[in-house]
């Protein structure tokens, strides 16, 4: 028996497929899986660009399956919808179809009580207590995902608007974003934002590493942007502890922003610890957070310490290189 496990985010979606030791069989990597942000077609692609090459590696009929993937919960039918679409172009028909914020949470706390904030391109938290779950956030980039890279780049472009009027004084923000993207003036300024040819999404996330920078570099204006996004994602974590009634919750994170943003993990770890919470790095990735969630629902029960262990030997190759 094989199991595999699927992590979809708003920029690249990841793949593992282990034996029934844990041990690692195949891995792979695409673009995006948000059906309602990248639409059909992309979906469809990167789905099939991710998993065409296991086909050689399994048998689909010997494979138990979690896909973790964006926008599940978010509209009518969706489940069937996107088991037919992935049974369609790999033949393989999904045990499970999550939302990714759940293969987080069970690779952050190992399927057990707890929160799980994900805060890549886009946000959202999950909370469960026994047989009760909630989730926060994650309305998507037109109204919400506040404290997202996406939320980050859209108040740094905002700011910088501002300097380019004349609304606000000048600032290293818009010396270095414009340096940073390659940018003369404010016509490549507003191609950036409105190319129709390009992912705006992603190219607005990627924008908040760039603020990150700033920041590192002192600029005021950037570590407010950052520090008010911390805020959001502490306010998002606050809402599904209330939501269940968890008593100094285990909480657990994943995303770009939380992982690799400095400035912003500090500030949400100690305004969390200051409340009683237990922030945690997660123990597993959300890859293999998915193949946990299979095996655990699949089975009835968690997986020994062995397949565990074998799957943070996983984790460590990867963290490795």
């Amino acid at each position: 028996m094989y199991y595999l496990g699927v992590d979809g985010g708003g920029t690249k979606t990841l793949a593992c497929i282990v034996d029934d030791k844990g041990k690692l069989v195949f891995k792979n990597i695409s673009g995006p899986t948000n059906i309602l942000e990248n639409g059909e077609v992309i979906f469809r692609k990167n789905i099939r660009e991710l998993l065409t090459p296991l086909l050689s590696e399994i048998k689909p009929e010997e494979t138990i399956s979690c896909f973790g993937l964006p926008a599940v919960g978010e509209f009518r039918d969706d489940i069937k919808m996107l088991r037919k679409i992935i049974k369609e172009e790999v033949q393989i028909e999904p045990n499970f179809i999550v939302n990714d914020v759940v293969v987080g949470w069970a690779g952050g706390n190992l399927a057990r009580d707890g929160i799980h904030l994900v805060a890549g391109t886009g946000t959202i938290a999950y909370g469960r207590k026994g047989n009760r779950e909630v989730r926060v956030s994650g309305w998507g980039s037109i109204i919400g995902d506040e404290g997202s890279a996406y939320y980050i780049g859209v108040e740094t472009l905002r700011e910088v608007s501002k300097e380019l009027d004349g609304r606000s004084k000048k600032s290293l923000l818009s010396i270095m974003l414009f340096e940073e993207l390659g940018l003369k003036d404010t016509l490549d300024f507003i191609n950036f934002i409105y190319d129709p040819n390009k992912d705006k999404r992603s190219e607005i996330a990627s924008v908040a590493k760039i603020t990150y920078e700033i920041a590192l570099k002192g600029e005021k204006k950037a570590i407010k942007i950052l520090k008010e996004s911390a805020k959001e994602l502490v306010l998002t974590v606050v809402t599904v502890k209330k939501k269940l009634r968890l008593m100094y919750p285990v909480v657990t994170y994943s995303g770009s922003v939380i992982e690799k943003n400095e400035i912003m993990r500090t500030e949400f770890i100690k305004a969390l610890h200051e409340e009683g919470y237990k922030v945690r790095p997660p123990q597993l990735s959300p890859v293999l957070g998915a193949i946990v969630y299979a095996y655990v629902n699949y089975h009835g029960y968690y997986p020994d310490n062995s397949f565990i262990e074998n799957l943070k030997k996983i984790e460590r190759s990867e963290e490795n290189g």
